[in-house]
Order: C-alpha cells, then structure tokens, then sequence
C-alpha cells in the first residue's frame, strides 16, 4: 500500500504540471500568438522583412509575383504602402524599358487576373494590347494616356488557366512606335467561377454597347469577388474583396470606390493601388449605395447597429473629411407602416430577430438634395426631400391597395392607366430628357412581380394579377414611369418581360440599350431600346448574382 500511495503521489505532481503546460499552451495559442502575430502584421518593418517580389518563370519570363504569408492582409495601409516602396525600388535600381519592361502579377492583391506593367520612355505615349488565347475570342483594347517618361500600366483581359498571348503597341499621335510579345500564364481562378459563360443571341440585330458586365455578389453576400465578363461572355478580370460583396463600383476622381466589407470602402486607383479606406462606425451595409457628385459623398443603405430594426436608415460618408452622418431613419416617415408591421415566426430573411419591416434595397439622389428609395416590403417607391438639411416625405408610388385606409393617402401619386403596380421592385433609376417639364422625369425599376411581404402575411395580393412567388413566377418587367409632380401623377411609358427573379436583380439604362439581371434564374443579357433581347448570359450558381452593371472603365484603364 505504502508503494501505491507513493506511486500516486509521484505521478499526481507529473498530472499537475502536465495540466498546468495544457492551460499554458491553450493560452499561448489562443491569447498570446494571435496577439503576436496581429503586432507583426501590423509592424510596417516586420512587413518589410516578409513581403517580396519574386520571379515566377511560371507565370512567364520574367514575371514577377508578390511573396507573403497568407495571413498579411492586402486590405490595409501598411501593405500597400511596403508593396509600392518594392516596386520603387526596382524601378530606380533598374532602367525598364519598353523592350525590358518590370511586369507584376497583381501586386497590390486588387486585381486577381491582371498584370502591371512599367517602364521608361521618352515619348508622350498611348500603349494598346491584344489578348489571345487557343479558344477564347480576342481581346482589344487602348489604355488611356499617360505622360512619361515613367510609365505604369495595370492590363486586364488575360483569361485565367489559360497560355495568353499578348501582343502590346506603343502609340503616339496613333502612330505604332514599338511593338513586342508577351506569353503570360495565368493559374485557375482560386474563386471555382466560371471562365466563359454560355451566352445565347436573341432576335434584336442591334448592337451590344462597350463594356464589361460587372457581376455582383455571385453567389454569397460574403467574399465574393467582383467579376467582369466581356460581351463574348469571357471573364476578364477578378476585383479582390475581403468579407463582403459590394453592390455597385462608383468612378470618382479617376478611382473606383466599392465596398469591400460590410462597414468599408476603399478606393483603388488605376493601378490597382488603395489609396485611401473609409469605415462606418455603428453601421453596416446592405442593399446599396449612390455616389453623390454635388457633395462628394456616398449615400448609403445601413443597418444601425444595436436597433431591433434592419434594412431602415440612410447614412452619407464625406469622401473628403471620412465623417459619417445619419440622414435618415424610416421609421420617421412611414410609422405607420412600422407599427402595423408582424415578425415572422421563424425570424427575418437572414434568420435573425430583427423586424425588417420596409426593406429598403435601391436608392437614387436627386440634384443633390432629394432621395428615391425602393421598398421590397412594401412594393413602394418613396422620395423624400431635403436629405441634407431638414428632410421631409414627399410622395409614394404604389399600389391604391397598398395605401388604402392608410394616413399616407395623401403623399400617394395617382396611377395614370391600366397596369399592374410593380411588386417586390429593385434598382429605382431617376432621368430626364430634353422633350420634358420642368415638373417631369422618369422612373425606371426593375419590376420583379413578385408578390411577397413576410412582415404583412395578410396583405391582399388580389390587384397584382400575374405576380409570383418566391419560387415560381411567370415574368419580371423592366418598367419607366413617366412622373409629373405638377399633376402627381405617374404613368408607364414602356415596358417589357424579362426572365422572372423574385428577388435579387438589376436594370440599367445604358444610350438606348438596357442591361439587366434576373439573379434567381442565374441570367443577364442586353436588350436593344424596343426591348428585344441582343444576346444573354447564364451563369452556375447554388443561389444567384445579386445585380449585373455594366461599364465602361474609361479613366480608369481605357481611353
């Protein structure tokens, strides 16, 4: 026994220090390490010593990659700030030339498919491309200009796991100086997205306008990438985000603006540089955002972060000053609508408990000082006046059965002929035109016909013949309201089918071609100005693609 007794008192202290370096090590990995590891990534020096630019004879010769461990964010001020003192320091230690330029594979993490390009010249020159590929259509395009003599070009349009010729011209007065060849090898697309899609021509012998099709939130709210398909239906570039999707890009001062987390922005300059961030305290994004060129601001879609509400405030971002403020908060204008409102038995969309009563997903400034704002859950288009300064409810689009025996009577327009109201709508789009009023403009949406509201599972349906469920419906519409806020009134001025979507969905007018996406049947195509499709895309997708915009990248790449 006495054996025993001192066996169990010799192992009990080797359990007791064994249990002791448990606790430490748990603690180390969890509490000490992350904040070790979270200095370093945040040392400007220790970042130095740990992000290169290396040659990949892989990607093509003399190509250069960014080599860095997987954890150093490329979302921060400290990375891109080391990245361009790299490049710099190749580029004054070395004379690039057009004939021996510097090439690198996306060094600032921006621009998944792209190469940049740097050398000198002496000349005041344009540079022009052509991508080729075995099986891909041909890529063309003219880089805006720059003066010299030190060049940087950011060159998209290679196509992923594919051998890509290109073929680059150095012009000026659009005469061709110099010419050479370039073989780069791009590796897979870590995002499993497709490289071409599957496109089908309509009737309409119109043609497709410039651009890329810019397809947002594919497939997930969060990290999901920017995707840029050319008319063929090639994928052409990949823009890098962190957490979340953004919902539309916005050109501002040579410099794209888009969200790249669900409370911030950044903005990234020709080159694929972030050259500022900007965060929303207290606030989260959702839906939409508008740049506002008379203030110099974004409008945006915000969840208050603490409310027992989502979906319902508008703040504005200073892209000066980086200040926040709260403009609006709809519970102000539309009480009524909030206190009659039901929480679904199993919880909002997203399956929390929050009361998403109005559902705001699309808004449009007006001059600057007046906003639209789409409602999902109200099958309502509501402008509101004097966002800045003292705003008050102006007037609502809707259907009589939505207003009826409601206090809002008197803000409602009147519907001027016999249509079905639109239901479920997205992407409200303010315009005018010359042969027009002063009092007059239009009013585009994309119409989903979708006849659902959960917060209000007793709303009558009745006076939206044709309308779907969230599963099954016959068609969409692309809708133009013509309104006339001296008579209040609105009439529809053109319509036409599209495939249905009950929710997620996009339209754009772009000359007289429209752009649009009907996300829930995984398509986006063009239509010419009778509303006749040109040519559609589709897509795989396990949900959707939130929206599809299409631009032109002018001032940002092209001429």
């Amino acid at each position: 026994m006495k054996k025993i007794s001192n066996f169990i008192k010799k192992y009990k202290l080797c359990f007791l220090l064994f249990g002791l370096l448990l606790v430490f090590i748990i603690i180390f990995w969890k509490i000490i390490y992350p904040n070790i590891r979270n200095n370093q990534l945040n040392d400007i020096t220790w970042l130095d010593n740990h992000i290169s630019l290396v040659q990949d004879e892989s990607i093509g010769s003399n190509v250069f990659v960014v080599s860095k461990d997987d954890d150093i964010d490329i979302f921060t001020e400290n990375y891109q700030k080391v990245i361009r003192e790299k490049i710099e320091e190749k580029l004054t230690s070395n004379d690039y030339t057009f004939d021996n330029p510097l090439i690198i594979l996306n060094p600032y993490g921006t621009n998944n498919n792209a190469i940049n390009l740097y050398f000198r010249a002496e000349e005041d020159c344009q540079l022009s491309y052509i991508v080729q590929t075995d099986d891909t259509p041909d890529y063309t395009q003219t880089l805006k200009s720059q003066s010299g003599p030190n060049y940087e070009f950011q060159i998209i349009g290679l196509v992923n796991d594919k051998k890509n010729t290109l073929e680059i011209s150095l012009i000026k007065e659009k005469q061709t100086l110099e010419q050479r060849r370039l073989t780069i090898n791009l590796p897979a697309s870590t995002s499993n997205i497709e490289t071409t899609l599957k496109t089908t021509d309509g009737t309409s012998t119109s043609k497709l306008t410039d651009g890329l099709y810019t397809v947002l939130g594919h497939d997930k709210n969060f990290n999901s990438n920017i995707y840029l398909y050319d008319n063929n239906g090639v994928m052409r570039s990949e823009l890098a985000l962190k957490s979340y999707r953004t919902d539309r890009i916005v050109f501002a001062a040579n410099s794209m603006i888009y969200s790249y987390k669900n409370n911030g922005f950044i903005k990234v300059n020709s080159q694929g540089q972030i050259t500022d961030f900007y965060t929303l305290k207290g606030y989260t994004m959702h839906h939409d955002f508008i740049y506002d060129e008379k203030n110099n601001s974004l409008v945006i879609l915000v969840n208050k972060n603490g409310e027992d509400t989502i979906e319902d405030f508008v703040i504005s971002l200073d892209l000066k000053t980086k200040e926040v403020t709260e403009l609006l908060d709809l519970k102000d204008y539309l009480r009524d609508y909030y206190n009659t409102a039901v929480e679904p038995a199993n919880g909002n969309t997203y399956g929390g408990d929050e009361l998403d009563w109005i559902h705001l997903n699309s808004l449009q400034v007006i001059d600057g000082q007046d906003i639209l704002l789409s409602s999902r859950e109200l099958s309502m288009i509501i402008r509101i006046n004097d966002i800045y300064t003292d705003p008050v409810l102006d007037y609502i689009l809707a259907d009589e059965s939505v207003i009826a025996d409601s206090i809002y009577q008197d803000y409602a327009y009147s519907k001027i002929g016999d249509f079905v109201s639109h239901a479920g709508q997205h992407t409200v789009t303010c315009s005018r035109d010359d042969n027009l009023t002063d009092s007059q403009y239009y009013v585009t949406i994309y119409n989903n016909n979708y006849a659902g509201a959960r917060t209000r599972p007793n709303f009558d349906w009745s006076n939206y013949q044709g309308a779907g469920t969230y599963d099954e419906g016959s068609a969409s519409m692309y809708y133009k309201y013509l309104v006339d806020e001296h008579t209040k009134t609105y009439t529809l001025v053109k319509s036409f089918e599209l495939p249905y979507s009950s929710i997620v969905s996009s339209i754009q007018d772009i000359g007289s071609n429209h752009v649009t996406s009907s996300g829930k049947a995984h398509v986006f195509g063009e239509y010419d100005h009778d509303g006749q499709l040109i040519k559609s895309y589709n897509y795989t997708s396990k949900k959707y693609a939130y929206r599809v915009f299409k631009y032109d990248f002018k001032d940002i790449w092209f001429a």
